[in-house]
């Protein structure tokens, strides 16, 4: 049985200092390194026997990775830390769900180690910090020697543990626009116990003016192999005067949209059941606050 309490693999350990350093030493081993942020999924997936790298690359002394900065919207460095993005003010007022999904992240020890760009290159379905993200069309921006590339993070993910980003590609940015006025945003998750990966979440914003809602997202997490923005849905509801049948339509629609499963964390049955009643609380919840 595996002892998840120790690194049993051998494998070379380096410190880099800046991005082009890191960059380095990533062709140097041809893609077979695994890089580390804050370790709260790679050391858990070695410790596991799940992977098994040549290689850890410790992006932590890399300073430049580490920022938060206000600037029409927000621009993210992939090493800022969940504990960050929950104790900024501005973060909790204009991308309220982002917030909430930082404030959902386990135990305050995972929040100050866990960072922003290592939820999102782990390709987790389940990934806190992913659906809050794609409702705000965050894009994500990449380098690869003296190349870079942005791409719209709902794009990135393409399946379970699997991402857009080549092997010997590094994220470095995370890109979110500034919302329009009158949005108001919500996350909701729900886990076996409050320090777990999500059994089912959702990320919902929404723009209002009055009554009519001029736009939204909906985006949910653990239903399908990847973050899902379920489109059709959002049409239900986008360009029409906000009401209880409205409502109820959207919730169909969702149900029809998810992929959920049965896993170690819930089954199929109770997955859709739960939508249900999380969409129809997060866009009430988005909905109210698009007038705060």
């Amino acid at each position: 049985m595996t002892n998840s309490h120790i690194l049993s693999q051998e494998f070379e350990y380096v410190e880099p200092h800046t991005i082009e350093e890191a960059v380095k030493w990533m062709i140097t081993f041809k893609g077979k390194a695994k890089l580390m942020a804050g370790g709260t999924d790679v050391i858990v997936q070695m410790k596991m026997g799940r992977a098994h790298p040549e290689a850890i690359i410790n992006l932590s002394r890399i300073p430049s990775l580490r920022y938060l900065i206000i600037e029409h919207g927000l621009r993210i460095g992939v090493l800022t830390t969940f504990r960050q993005i929950e104790r900024d003010g501005f973060i909790q007022r204009h991308y309220t769900a982002l917030h909430e999904a930082a404030k959902g992240v386990t135990s305050i020890q995972i929040k100050t180690m866990g960072t922003l760009g290592g939820n999102l290159c782990h390709g987790s379905p389940a990934a806190d910090s992913a659906p809050p993200l794609i409702a705000f069309g965050a894009r994500v921006k990449m380098i690869e020697g003296d190349k870079e590339r942005v791409l719209p993070l709902e794009s990135f993910f393409i399946g379970p543990g699997k991402t857009l980003l080549n092997r010997e590609e590094l994220m470095v940015e995370i890109q979110v626009p500034k919302p329009e006025a009158n949005t108001g945003s919500a996350f909701l998750k729900l886990g076996r116990v409050s320090a777990d990966l999500a059994k089912i979440s959702i990320a919902v914003a929404v723009v209002r003016e009055g009554d009519f809602c001029k736009d939204c997202r909906i985006v949910l997490g653990a239903v399908a192999e990847k973050p899902l923005r379920t489109i059709e849905a959002e049409k239900i509801l986008r360009g029409k005067n906000f009401n209880k049948n409205l409502l109820n339509r959207t919730e169909q629609q969702v149900l029809e949209e998810i992929r959920p499963i049965t896993d170690v964390r819930s089954n199929l049955w109770y997955r859709r059941e739960v939508s249900k009643v999380l969409v129809r609380n997060a866009i009430n919840l988005a909905w109210e606050r698009a007038l705060l």
